[in-house]
């Protein structure tokens, strides 16, 4: 594949890395759902109700995108710029660089983490063939919590044990809190989802509540 990010992911170079990759498998996530909302969309015999919901969701997931893709550059970004610090930065600017390599692959895990609740609403609504489609956008996001996890964790490590007040202890209780947001809405989502795809071909979606 020549996919210019992938082709940048390959380099011997610091930056795309791991945190990058994991972004990356969220707006995986996200171009899943926009799909499904797509096809959606296009059905001759949708509802004015029905239409203001997708429109409303396509919004939410653009959003999403537009977070995610930020992220996915700004991970980069601030390992270079901690690179920097630490060989020739002062204190301060070394804790605020810290701050940042820590800080954006905890906003990864959120972001994907919330990516689960997208799916869960286009999976009360969508017809049942495209589930399987949501099914690996939950996936994506996953690995993109997991991936986001070991990334974090790997920086944290580069905080001295005594330096910053408690702000490693912080960082990674809130690191194993969000993991453990983060599967339980992947767990609960994906039930959902299979609980649909068994009742049968000639179960309906749900009508919304409005």
């Amino acid at each position: 594949m020549n996919e210019p990010f992938l082709l940048a992911l390959s380099c011997p170079e610091p930056s795309p890395g791991g945190g990058a990759a994991a972004a990356y498998s969220a707006c995986l996530g996200i171009a899943l759902i926009k799909k499904v909302i797509n096809l959606e969309m296009l059905r001759p015999d949708l509802s004015s109700g029905m239409k203001d919901f997708w429109e409303d969701l396509m919004e939410q997931a653009e959003v999403a995108e537009e977070i995610l893709e930020k992220l996915l550059h700004d991970d980069g970004r601030s390992y270079v710029a901690f690179a920097r610090a630490r060989t020739s930065g002062t204190d301060e600017t070394m804790a605020a660089a810290l701050g940042n390599v820590i800080a954006c692959p905890i906003d990864i895990m959120e972001q994907s983490c919330q990516g689960q609740g997208l799916i869960s609403e286009a999976g009360k609504y969508c017809k049942r063939h495209l589930l399987s489609d949501l099914l690996v956008a939950g996936e994506f996001f996953l690995a993109a919590v997991q991936g986001a996890h070991h990334i974090a964790q790997a920086n944290l490590s580069l905080v001295p044990g005594r330096s910053l007040g408690g702000f490693r202890g912080r960082s990674r209780a809130k690191i194993g809190r969000l993991q453990n947001c983060c599967q339980d809405a992947y767990d609960t989502v994906q039930e959902q989802l299979r609980f649909r795809m068994k009742q049968g071909a000639k179960e309906e979606p749900a009508a919304p509540p409005w």
